[in-house]
């Protein structure tokens, strides 16, 4: 009851009667910070629509690495280090505000801001990268111009973070001390709906099947599916709480977090009128926006009697966890070998068409749940099924879960609220729609009982904004390829204009006023 009791109390800041009187008057923050926004925001959303316009995946995220510091190169005001912590593609701004008034050597709170700028493969920027880099950078450029107008001493820091989607380089970031020194950390991410909400844990077991020839293996991998796919739905379920196991398949342009928007499946031994009755037979309304073509497969290096089962998707976020073309081959693959193993025209065989003699395929399995100290429970869980049809299993980096830290998400709901803000509604939500490695930074402690949030090693707010006009035009979730155009839309970059003024806001508030900093990271460890 106590924690309630402190969120309740956050209400009263914004009208001046807080528990202490604030060092600067801010009755005409907002006002102060929409002037400033109509002079800086148009350079930046230049940049961020550049950035839009030349996707680059991650760690190869030159263009924009150089945009960001050839423009706050020209800045005097920014100390600006490129490469930074060696990494090609990061960056890092500072600037720090001393009135007169202040002692040269007197220590000055400081606030950070997190900047993203990766895209994805084949898709572009579907999820709205563009937008994490302006909002980081509208924030940081604005939360200096008020420093400046109020009067309030303080240091910025802004840290330009490649590759969010896959590698996870706040992990190699935060190893190299890249978030040392300050205690708390903004950003915001663009999605279909607005909300305050944790992040799940995530990591990716990269299995390798080896077969006889390629027949074999692709059968193998195909057990190791439907397997896979057993259990998941079954009695038992996954360990961990909403955790879900979703198959890529290696093939092509792929990424371990993006429902494959296409999937072939080549089967001999039968015909195309079979292979269309049969999954259409499967094919239902569970599984959303899927189609597919059956066709007679006459390339030289197919084997004879073969059909070519092409699936097509909407494609999406791996954390949904949908119906996708993959399951829709699975479940084909099952129906032919588990009851028939036979038709009229002989025994069934697969492949994949247009790479009919590797003995080697890699099935790519994400894992995901929704608090961290579960995740290798999930992992062993996977392993176990699939170990003894595979070859190896290997892992990536993994993502923490990212914690809802108290306090600052009720001081943002408020000020988002105001009329100059777009009087936004921001819920706080116990859903985890996705994972972030920003996580790493957070560093949270969690009670393995209650799951309540103990200790954090920093402060990191991350709320979720949306970018869909809700009064009409296209709208999509994340890694959709759709969700493409929804960042790039005049109405994505006015939202997000209005997101960085409230987390300058936000910032402000916090450099202004001790008490406020302090009850925010009063969660730190140490």
């Amino acid at each position: 009851m106590r924690a309630v009791s402190q969120f309740q109390s956050v209400f009263s800041f914004l009208t001046l009667s807080a528990r202490v009187a604030l060092a600067a008057d801010l009755t005409n923050l907002p006002s102060a910070l929409q002037s400033f926004s109509a002079d800086i925001f148009p350079d930046l959303k230049t940049i961020a629509v550049d950035v839009w316009n030349h996707p680059e995946i991650g760690l190869s995220e030159h263009h924009a690495h150089d945009l960001v510091v050839d423009y706050f190169s020209q800045k005097d005001e920014w100390k600006v280090t490129p490469h930074a912590y060696g990494l090609r593609t990061a960056w890092k701004l500072e600037t720090e505000f001393r009135p007169p008034a202040t002692p040269p050597k007197a220590k000055l709170p400081v606030i950070g801001f997190l900047a993203e700028y990766d895209g994805l493969i084949g898709i572009g920027h579907a999820c709205g990268h563009n937008h994490i880099l302006l909002n980081g950078l509208a924030a940081a450029i604005l939360t200096k111009r008020a420093l400046v107008h109020f009067g309030t001493p303080a240091k910025i820091v802004v840290v330009g973070t490649p590759d969010e989607e896959n590698t996870g380089s706040k992990y190699l970031l935060n190893q190299s001390g890249a978030f040392d020194g300050v205690d708390v950390w903004l950003m915001a991410h663009p999605t279909s709906a607005n909300a305050i909400q944790p992040m799940n844990a995530r990591i990716n077991a990269l299995t390798r099947f080896v077969g006889a020839n390629h027949t074999d293996v692709v059968r193998k991998a195909y057990e190791a599916l439907v397997l896979v796919r057993d259990q998941v739905a079954g009695a038992q379920g996954v360990p961990g709480t909403l955790s879900s196991v979703v198959a890529v398949e290696d093939v092509g342009m792929f990424a371990s977090n993006i429902v494959q928007s296409q999937i072939s499946l080549g089967i001999s031994g039968t015909t195309v009128d079979a292979v269309t009755q049969l999954v259409s037979s499967i094919l239902d309304d569970t599984y959303p926006g899927v189609t597919f073509v059956a066709s007679e497969d006459t390339t030289s290096s197919a084997p004879s009697t073969n059909v070519n089962l092409t699936v097509f998707g909407p494609g999406g976020h791996s954390s949904e966890n949908t119906k996708s073309p993959l399951v829709l081959t699975i479940e084909t693959f099952r129906a032919l070998t588990s009851s028939t193993p036979t038709t009229p025209k002989g025994p069934v065989a697969f492949y994949l068409p247009g790479n009919t003699t590797s003995p080697v395929l890699d099935i790519t399995f994400n894992i995901r749940t929704r608090y961290t100290h579960d995740l290798a429970a999930v992992l062993s869980f996977v392993e176990n099924l699939v170990s003894p049809i595979s070859s190896s299993i290997t892992t990536d980096t993994p993502y923490p879960a990212l914690e809802v830290t108290p306090f600052l998400p009720q001081i943002f709901q408020s000020i988002m609220s105001q009329p100059l803000y777009g009087s936004q509604a921001f819920p706080i939500s116990t859903f985890a729609p996705a994972s972030t490695d920003a996580s790493w930074i957070q560093d949270a402690e969690v009670d393995p009982l209650t799951n309540a949030l103990v200790r954090a090693g920093k402060i990191v707010f991350h709320p979720n904004f949306s970018i869909c006009d809700p009064n009409g035009g296209i709208c999509a979730f994340n890694h959709e390829p759709r969700f493409r155009d929804v960042a790039g839309t005049e109405y994505s970059y006015a939202q997000t204009e209005k997101i960085a003024r409230g987390l300058a806001d936000l910032a402000v508030r916090l450099l202004d006023d001790h008490e406020l900093m302090r009850n925010a990271t009063a969660i730190l460890r140490g």
